[in-house]
């Protein structure tokens, strides 16, 4: 029988039905909320579910949620120890979108066999230096749903609007080298993914797989930007982001270099602190397991 804790940080607009089912629903097995005044809460619950062994973690959060929870399994060199389940209660669900979960599927996490299957997820790293001499990275992030860059520091401090995010980005000169080639160009921006969706259910292509081992590049030119902003718009009314003029790449390790300082994100999280101008994509060894209902 495994040893089953909820991990609970819904957003603003989920908490008043997470409150109620915690307070008034059936009992749960052990659960807490994670404490936004304290940002190392969701490591401090990932050392105490370790030490008791705790063996199914149910995550109630979004992409970032996640991203944070699975950032420190690997770091603690614990993902083979530990099953994850996903309760989409989060500002984005993208990942939660891709496998059909929904906020009432949480009890079935609870059974010692859920209905569903144990998905192996594709987990990748991105390390970027602001120098491609650096000796050494400045940072590091892994991720599970996408990564990439083009959105400006500024524009992230100010929490800019959609549309105003793309209005601010600028034409970015990238050399790119893969195993297989190299190419280089004038883009807006680059998004590596393992899965499809990203922003709230844009996509480029639907049938990605988080399971085949593969990152899948996508460059998106700089052109007009009015044409790219009626194709988001089309994006947001659920048609693909992808045309003729867009470059993908496929492989499991990628090299980027940049002709002006970007701040690269991973699965939505924030952008560091400093900029990088030499960014490293690969597919890790280490696994994700995750409960999913087909």
């Amino acid at each position: 029988m495994p040893s089953v804790f909820h991990l609970m940080n819904p957003s603003l607009r989920q908490t008043p039905w997470v409150s109620a089912l915690t307070t008034f629903g059936r009992d749960l097995s052990q659960w807490a909320l994670v404490t936004r005044q304290n940002p190392k809460h969701t490591e401090t619950l990932l050392d105490w579910a370790l030490k008791v062994n705790i063996t199914r973690l149910v995550v109630w959060g979004g992409d970032g949620t996640l991203h944070r929870v699975v950032k420190g399994l690997w770091r603690r060199d614990a993902l083979d120890k530990m099953e994850l389940a996903l309760v989409p209660a989060g500002t984005c669900n993208d990942l939660a979108r891709y496998y059909g979960l929904s906020k009432e599927c949480w009890g079935r996490w609870e059974a010692a066999a859920p209905q569903g299957r144990l998905a192996h997820l594709t987990l990748a790293r991105m390390a970027w230096k602001s120098s491609p001499r650096s000796p050494v990275f400045d940072g590091e992030e892994i991720f599970i749903n996408n990564a990439g860059f083009g959105r400006p520091r500024p524009s992230f401090d100010k929490k800019d609007a959609p549309w105003k995010v793309l209005f601010s980005m600028n034409p970015i000169g990238v050399t790119a080298r893969w195993d297989e080639g190299s190419l280089e160009g004038r883009y807006y921006f680059a998004l590596a993914t393992l899965a499809p969706f990203f922003s709230g259910g844009l996509f480029f292509e639907p049938g990605v797989s988080p399971e085949d081992g593969l990152i899948r590049f996508y460059l998106v030119p700089a052109r007009n930007k009015g044409r790219l902003a009626a194709r988001l718009l089309r994006g947001r009314l659920g048609r693909s982001l992808f045309d003729t003029k867009i470059t993908k790449i496929t492989t499991r390790r990628l090299t980027l270099e940049t002709d002006i300082p970007i701040w690269p994100q991973a699965d939505g999280e924030p952008p560091p602190a400093k900029p990088a101008r030499h960014v490293e994509f690969e597919v890790l060894p280490q696994k994700v397991k995750l409960w999913v209902t087909h």
